[in-house]
């Protein structure tokens, strides 16, 4: 191998290491950017309403017992005392039936938008007579039906019916539960031995996602939408689902023997078959989110950054086929192409990617990716022209560059064929730089036209 196709690999393996810097600072520019978007968002949701949790309606009984405790004064002399120990702990619903639909809407912060709902849901939960023993020792205070909201700001309007269609006096927060935010309605305790049922009509504002918890024994939700985009979330998905240009409509139908009975609230932020007593006295702060959940987020399916973050990963391969297919072209027209020749087109491939994210943030993605495609594919033509001599061998180049970016809108849009389609392509080009120089003397590649007559 001569010292002239040496020197010429040499500079552009140096080449394809600066376009790889300047395509890592895009990919970094659009993590940045990405950054930025998400900050305005969540400060979106944080004057609106965040995601919200639901948890509800469960009955919160309030008792202490009396405990005897030995201590000794300062004389070291015993004396007893009585201490009152809590025992409150909650009682889970025999059915929780919920019907609920989401209106959404968007909220902007300057270019930046972030997905917000409205959720109009009615809750309908029964409740068995109560069968708390109390022992020798214990005495039951007070009683509650309590509901959890995570965001309690995204409350607008609650109404709250007992088994006659009264309207029950609802209060907001959650008394002493460990459950958090949300509101409760006090319970006559002499009354506690009757079978109740509460119908609970909420409206209920929140961002990016809602989740509903299989509190009852038997658990039966749907949920409908205009959202064309859910991604069902949690620990189950729905029995069925519709999702179409006009929406979504989903169904749960959830049981103890799914959710574990108790385990339901033992895994959530009260821990409360057992009482929440142990919480004051441990010092813990109660989570805000119980673990067996289930709910939908309102994606975006084409979401600029994600798209564009994928798109520049496969910048690496576009700068080798960029720089691969002149370095071809030389050898075999013994036309040579100077270095900053290479650099010039290499940096009209690093741009498009500059300009797919800086379009996609007012544009959307795929109105971004033709125009930054075709102003990118005209300027290398162009380019070529002078590169390659003619008009003629300029058009192939477009028309090859054209090919190029509409493969790479292909494996972007085929995520889950994306490997496959870029084994394909380098297959394909690999075979087709095989067959174009299966008749080159490597020998000899690299000299220039004069230089080779003068060795005749």
């Amino acid at each position: 191998m001569n010292k002239t196709l040496i020197y010429k690999l040499l500079a552009l393996a140096a080449m394809a290491l600066i376009l790889i810097f300047a395509l890592g600072r895009i990919e970094w520019k659009v993590q940045e950017r990405q950054a930025t978007r998400d900050s305005a968002v969540a400060g979106i949701a944080s004057q609106y309403a965040e995601a919200q949790q639901i948890a509800g309606p469960l009955l919160w009984l309030q008792c202490s017992e009396s405990q005897s405790v030995t201590r000794f004064d300062e004389k070291n002399q015993p004396r007893v005392e009585q201490e009152q120990l809590d025992c409150s702990r909650f009682i889970r619903p025999e059915s929780v039936t919920g019907v609920g639909s989401l209106d959404v809407s968007e909220r902007y912060r300057g270019i930046y938008k972030a997905r917000v709902y409205l959720a109009n849901l009615r809750i309908k939960a029964q409740f068995d007579p109560v069968k708390f023993k109390l022992q020798p020792r214990q005495t039951l205070q007070a009683a509650y039906w309590v509901f959890n909201v995570s965001d309690p700001r995204g409350l607008k309007r609650i109404d709250v019916r007992d088994g006659q269609n009264k309207p029950m006096d609802v209060q907001p927060g959650t008394v002493d539960s460990p459950l958090g935010g949300g509101f409760h309605i006090p319970q006559p305790l002499e009354s506690l031995d009757q079978p109740h049922t509460l119908t609970v009509d909420i409206q209920l504002a929140g961002s990016g996602r809602m989740d509903w918890v299989p509190v009852g024994a038997s658990n039966d939700f749907r949920l409908t939408s205009a959202w064309p985009h859910p991604a069902f979330s949690g620990n189950y998905l729905p029995e069925t689902r519709e999702i179409g240009a006009a929406g979504f409509t989903a169904h749960w139908r959830i049981n103890d023997f799914a959710t574990g009975g108790d385990a339901v609230l033992a895994q959530g932020p009260a821990n409360a078959v057992e009482g929440g007593s142990e919480y004051a006295q441990n010092g813990q702060t109660p989570r805000t989110g119980f673990q067996h959940a289930f709910g939908v987020s309102l994606i975006d399916p084409v979401d600029a950054y994600v798209q564009s973050d994928r798109a520049v990963r496969y910048g690496f391969l576009f700068i080798l086929l960029t720089l691969g297919g002149f370095f071809l072209f030389e050898l075999l027209k013994r036309q040579a192409i100077h270095p900053l020749q290479y650099l010039l087109t290499g940096f009209a491939v690093v741009v498009f990617f500059l300009l797919l994210l800086a379009l996609s943030e007012h544009t959307g993605f795929v109105i971004a990716y033709l125009i930054a495609a075709a102003v990118c594919t005209a300027l290398i033509a162009t380019y070529g022209r002078t590169l390659l001599g003619s008009w003629k061998a300029s058009a192939v180049l477009g028309v090859g560059y054209a090919g190029l970016f509409a493969g790479l809108y292909q494996l972007l849009a085929s995520e889950d064929h994306a490997l496959l389609m870029g084994a394909w392509l380098t297959f394909i080009v690999l075979a087709a730089t095989m067959y174009l120089t299966r008749k080159l003397d490597w020998r000899d590649a690299g000299r220039a036209p004069r230089a080779q007559a003068e060795v005749e």
